[in-house]
């Protein structure tokens, strides 16, 4: 009984964050009547990533915004249109594997990819050169760390939320030992600007005028404490946290949208 209760948690922990692509939209932007433009990006290696863009008129602000790597953009509509809905334009993608973007082959059990921030950078350069718009980077998973890890020197990120981003891979490797989770990391991403820690404590983008983080109380693989010390790394002067309890996902979204795009709101408003 003890071996199956353990094999049930080591099952369910790994399952919450193996990469889950998914190459069919089971929802498109026609299915909430939203208004949008189909782009295709090139990133490194030849990969062209699929995008939609949502343009609002009732503000300047864009958000780019990278998800968790479980289904694919089509799947986060929902959040797009009250995105939309309170001003800002909108620009997600999908990374490489992943609905309509270019091929590459994924192993589940690996928790992120070196590419997957290549494609940030794409989608980031691309945005820049076409839109206008004050740039912020919206990401929660590995999504929120590479928003923080790739956007914090960015040249023309105004703003980073950031809804449960990895902190640090050396400790994240021991996590994984700690709830034996069957899960791996690129070579050589520890302790360089792959690193959300490493990356937070170096001189930010010249535009760059503030950071939100949110974490659930009841993540597993991210401790309160964990976000605490990326918080206080931080050499941000406008730098905010912001904790749901009971949440024990890797996205909070679900738990209270409400409230969840209220703190995105006023964090907007105060940048």
């Amino acid at each position: 009984m003890r071996l199956i209760v353990l094999l049930t948690i080591i099952t369910f922990s790994t399952v919450l964050m193996a990469l889950s692509p998914k190459r069919t939209y089971n929802h498109t932007p026609h299915d909430f009547h939203m208004t949008y433009e189909k782009l295709t990006i090139p990133s490194s290696g030849g990969a062209q990533l699929n995008a939609w863009y949502f343009p609002s008129d009732l503000g300047d602000q864009l958000m780019i915004i990278s998800h968790d790597g479980v289904g694919n953009m089509g799947d986060y509509l929902e959040r797009v249109k009250i995105l939309v809905h309170y001003g800002f334009s909108v620009v997600i993608y999908d990374y490489r594997g992943f609905g309509q973007s270019s091929d590459f082959k994924i192993n589940k059990f690996q928790y992120v990819y070196k590419e997957f921030y290549d494609d940030f950078d794409a989608v980031y350069n691309y945005c820049e050169n076409r839109f206008h718009h004050e740039l912020i980077a919206y990401g929660w998973g590995i999504g929120a760390g590479i928003s923080v890890s790739r956007g914090y020197q960015k040249e023309d990120i105004a703003g980073i939320i950031a809804d449960e981003p990895f902190v640090d891979f050396t400790a994240l490797k021991a996590q994984f030992g700690k709830i034996n989770a069957v899960m791996t990391l690129p070579d050589g991403i520890e302790n360089n600007d792959f690193n959300a820690l490493t990356v937070v404590q170096k001189t930010p983008g010249k535009n760059l005028r503030g950071i939100l983080y949110l974490h659930g109380s009841k993540n597993f693989l991210y401790s309160s404490e964990d976000m605490d010390k990326l918080m206080n790394a931080t050499s941000l002067d406008f730098k905010e946290l912001y904790q749901f309890d009971v949440a024990s996902r890797m996205d909070n979204f679900t738990i209270n949208e409400s409230d969840y795009a209220k703190q995105i709101y006023g964090f907007v408003l105060n940048l």
